[in-house]
């Protein structure tokens, strides 16, 4: 998953307009269709670039549910003077106008960001499309129950397309080094960029070893990022060209690394993608010298005029890599237990937890949680209840802390309520790390720890 997340609101996105809000019903809901991000396609056949490209439709809405049928209409009148479109399955065309048939269906949209569309349309260049023209197209719509705000979007032909090399991944570094991760990566499109912009993630873990003047730097990307990078690098990125960061980037391995991560996306500046993933964060202009570019391969200029809008890549070819860096490190999980007494009949709660006692803080990005524990009740007891982070399993409990990273230092309480059919004197249960079938984690050394008591009376 990338961190993800993940990342242009900051930059001034620049975007095709929104339609005016059309007369309504006061009790009726706007379905709004969100700025359409321009997308570009070329008539050439590049190796590693898609012949077509998909402009994303999505829309917003403020109502809590929706029930409504829908006709989107879209006239790519002028698009089709340069390039050929086809719909999806729900649409017939007439004269280069689009009648798209939807459903709006939704019982609960609280914290619903955006609703997609089964509309989709793909737009292939016109062979001899003069490579730095552009075309529009217009989307509107009517619903039964609902009022449509549409929108307008634009492609151009042609493009730069940067084309990220993989670096290579790492293991067993040692705390307190530090690591240069190149950056590299060959404009494969068919139109120069007069800029170039990266972003760089660093996990929990790392960290960038040196700022620089033309970056802006943010560590408000959540728990899976530690600091996110920003950096718009000028001079003209010609068809054809390698080159590289420089310096590299340099990373500290902190002391609390254990798997960590890079990503990093490079892209002309100004291309909506990138804009989209720098957008919402809080960004602090960097200090010190100039991160550059260093020509590998030079490029070939052309007649065409530079771009900004990437073209889009296919198979192993792309903008965004993630780099595996691994740490030789150790994080210690332990649990604690609990005692408590009861008269028989009565219930009690027993309240324990896990620790992740570090140094090294744990991200599973494969989506896994990070530290379960199993729980075995006290004999003469019988489940009542839990928090919120167990569940019952059998006649005991499974609880988790339930994220993809545990911070060094972290603590997670857990409790479990139990009734006492039977006294039984020093009744004892426990509470254990429960790795899973994979068993004992390498980062986990000390197992002295995994297991406490849950003893009632």
């Amino acid at each position: 998953m990338a961190l993800t997340a993940v990342v242009g609101a900051a930059m001034g996105l620049t975007l095709t307009g929104v339609a005016v809000v059309p007369a309504q019903a006061a009790d009726q809901p706007v379905i709004a269709l969100q700025q359409i991000a321009p997308v570009a396609v070329s008539p050439a056949t590049l190796a590693g670039v898609s012949k077509t490209a998909m402009p994303n439709l999505s829309f917003t809405t403020t109502a809590k549910s929706l029930s409504t049928s829908a006709t989107l209409t879209i006239d790519v009148t002028q698009l089709s003077e340069i390039a050929n479109v086809t719909f999806s399955g729900n649409c017939m065309v007439v004269q280069h106008v689009a009648s798209c048939g939807e459903l709006f269906y939704y019982d609960d949209l609280t914290g619903v960001g955006t609703i997609g569309a089964e509309t989709q349309m793909t737009v292939k260049a016109k062979a001899g499309a003069p490579v730095g023209s552009s075309g529009g197209y217009t989307i509107s719509g009517t619903a039964d129950n609902a009022a449509i705000v549409g929108g307008q979007g634009t492609v151009e032909i042609g493009g730069p397309a940067y084309d990220h090399a993989q670096p290579t991944n790492l293991t067993d570094l040692a705390v307190g080094s530090t690591v240069n991760e190149p950056v590299r990566f060959k404009n494969i499109g068919d139109r120069a960029a007069d800029s170039t912009q990266v972003l760089l993630w660093a996990s929990p873990g790392i960290g960038f070893a040196k700022h620089f003047a033309n970056c802006e730097y943010s560590t408000d990307g959540g728990p899976m990022v530690a600091e996110v990078a920003l950096c718009t690098i000028p001079g003209q990125v010609l068809p054809g060209e390698k080159a590289a960061l420089a310096p590299a980037v340099r990373l500290n391995v902190e002391t609390t690394a254990y798997y960590t991560y890079l990503d990093s996306m490079i892209a002309p500046a100004g291309d909506p993608g990138i804009q989209q993933l720098a957008a919402g964060h809080q960004w602090t202009q960097g200090a010190g010298g100039q991160l550059t570019l260093k020509v590998i391969t030079p490029g070939t200029a052309n007649d065409a005029p530079s771009g900004v809008v990437s073209l889009s890549e296919r198979g192993t070819h792309g903008d965004y890599r993630i780099t595996s860096l691994q740490a030789a490190n150790t994080a210690d999980f332990s649990v604690t237990g609990a005692s408590a007494t009861a008269a028989e009949g009565d219930t009690v709660t027993l309240d324990f937890a896990m620790t992740n006692n570090g140094p090294a803080t744990i991200f599973y990005r494969s989506g896994d949680i990070v530290g379960t524990v199993g729980v075995q009740l006290p004999p003469g007891t019988s489940p009542v209840g839990s928090s919120a982070n167990c569940r019952q399993q059998g006649g005991g409990y499974h609880c988790s802390g339930q994220s993809i990273v545990s911070t060094a230092g972290s603590v997670t309480d857990f409790s479990v309520t139990v009734r006492v059919d039977q006294v039984i004197p020093g009744a004892q249960g426990s509470v254990s790390m429960d790795w899973g079938p994979a068993g004992q984690p390498a980062f986990d050394t000390n197992t002295s720890n995994d297991t406490a008591a849950l003893t009632v009376n």
